[in-house]
């Protein structure tokens, strides 16, 4: 009997078809629900308080897998453990109302890794008095961001910004500089009442056009006023 005649005949009998293929993820879940109803059958038969253990792998969903007592526990990630915990670390595991939790990290794996304090909401750190940062380097990454400070003082060997679009505002701005050096394609400056400048030496440049226009005009020098052209045009 042929392939075909085969599934015609299995079809008219009523067969129900094959399931669909489980999908890993699926397994995965299968398998801590399994695991997980193991977990509480073992915790009621024997009284499993606090207990240390090593991480052995970072689930997808946050929780974690924990060898201790010579087998593997499901834990969840208690609030208060901020310290993320890694592979190889020894953590502090706590058993409530047949669930067990990390409460936090005993010892790293490796003391030079990047260790990352993470929390699923929002964070903030509150101090009394002063709150200091002491490190080697220091990266900020947002995609957005406000600083609000009633009074700041910066002090360095260098300072460097590289941005699009910036926007100064205040009552009144003062700066001291050694030497200042300003590089641009247009220069657009407006004073609405009085700009003054006053320097040992003053040199203006223009390669095409210069224009000086008021309603009064005056130019004054104690020793000399010179006019060098091939044209002049008084009047």
């Amino acid at each position: 009997m042929s392939k075909s005649s085969n599934a015609l005949s299995l079809h008219s009998l009523g067969a129900e078809p094959l399931p669909r293929p489980l999908l890993q993820q699926d397994l995965l879940q299968r398998d801590l629900l399994e695991r997980d109803l193991r977990q509480r059958d073992l915790l009621q038969q024997k009284a499993l308080p606090q207990m240390p253990g090593q991480v052995m792998n970072r689930l997808p969903d946050g929780s974690l897998m924990v060898e201790s007592h010579h087998r593997g526990w499901h834990c969840r990630r208690a609030a208060s453990c901020l310290l993320t915990p890694e592979p190889g670390d020894t953590v502090l595991v706590a058993t409530v109302e047949e669930q067990l939790w990390v409460l936090a990290v005993l010892e790293r794996n490796e003391q030079q890794n990047l260790a990352e304090i993470s929390v699923p909401g929002s964070l903030t750190i509150a101090a009394q008095g002063a709150l200091n940062f002491n490190s080697h380097g220091l990266n900020i990454t947002a995609d957005n961001g406000n600083c609000h400070i009633n009074k700041m003082q910066y002090s360095g060997e260098s300072l460097s910004a590289w941005v699009s679009v910036a926007q100064l505002m205040g009552n009144k701005f003062e700066s001291v500089w050694q030497t200042i050096t300003q590089l641009s394609q247009r220069l657009f400056r407006h004073t609405a009442q009085t700009e003054q400048v006053r320097a040992g030496q003053l040199d203006m440049q223009a390669e095409d056009y210069m224009r000086l226009h008021a309603r009064h005009t005056m130019m004054t020098a104690k020793a000399v006023t010179k006019i060098d052209a091939e044209q002049i045009h008084i009047g």
